[in-house]
C-alpha cells in the first residue's frame, strides 16, 4: 500500500474534526473513526495524530487548508455526508454546521470548469473512432461488424442529443 500522502492525511482529519460538530461523539461515530484508524495506511505519528484528534477537537479549517488534491477534496465532501448520519441524530445545529463545512469545501471549486471539462469528454467519446474502435486488430469480424455499423448509422453517433 502507498504511504499516505499529506493532503489525504489532513482530508482525514478534517473528517475526524467533523464527528465533534455536534459537541459529542457517539459509541457509533467513535467505532467508525476507530475502524478508519485502524485500516488506513497510516505512519505510527499519523495514527497518533488521529486518537489525538479523536479524543480532543481539531480544527477543521486548519486541516482543511492543507488538502491540496482535488479527489481529496471530493472525497472529503461524500465523507461528511456520511459521517453526519453515523450517530442516527442529525440535529438543526449540526445540519447548519455541515452546510458550513460544505460552503466551505465547496468555495474553492471551480464547479462551472468542472462541468465544461466533463461534457467535452462526453462529446469526444461519441466521436466515430471512440463508437467504432477495433479494440482486437487482428479481428476480421469486428473490423467487418464496425464497417457496417457505420454504414446503417451515417453520423447519428457524432452529436449527442441535447437537452
Amino acid at each position: 500500500m502507498d504511504p499516505m500522502t499529506d493532503s489525504k492525511f489532513n482530508m482525514w482529519r478534517s473528517c475526524v474534526a467533523a464527528v465533534h460538530l455536534d459537541g459529542l461523539v457517539t459509541s457509533s461515530e467513535r467505532k467508525w473513526v476507530e475502524e478508519k484508524i485502524q485500516k488506513l495506511p497510516l505512519s505510527n505519528e499519523q495514527r497518533l495524530i488521529l486518537i489525538a484528534d479523536l479524543e480532543t477537537k481539531n480544527n477543521f479549517e486548519e486541516a482543511f487548508k492543507k488538502i491540496s488534491d482535488k479527489k481529496d477534496l471530493a472525497f472529503l465532501l461524500n465523507t461528511l455526508r456520511v459521517i453526519s448520519f453515523l450517530d442516527n441524530s442529525f440535529s438543526e445545529v449540526e445540519k447548519k454546521s455541515y452546510q458550513n463545512l460544505e460552503a466551505i469545501v465547496l468555495k474553492g471549486i471551480n464547479l462551472e470548469a468542472i462541468t465544461a471539462e466533463i461534457e467535452s469528454m462526453e462529446l469526444e467519446s461519441y466521436h466515430e473512432r471512440e463508437v467504432y474502435k477495433d479494440y482486437n486488430k487482428a479481428s476480421i469480424f469486428e473490423h467487418i461488424h464496425h464497417s457496417f455499423m457505420k454504414y446503417l448509422n451515417p453520423g447519428d453517433y457524432k452529436f449527442p442529443d441535447k437537452k
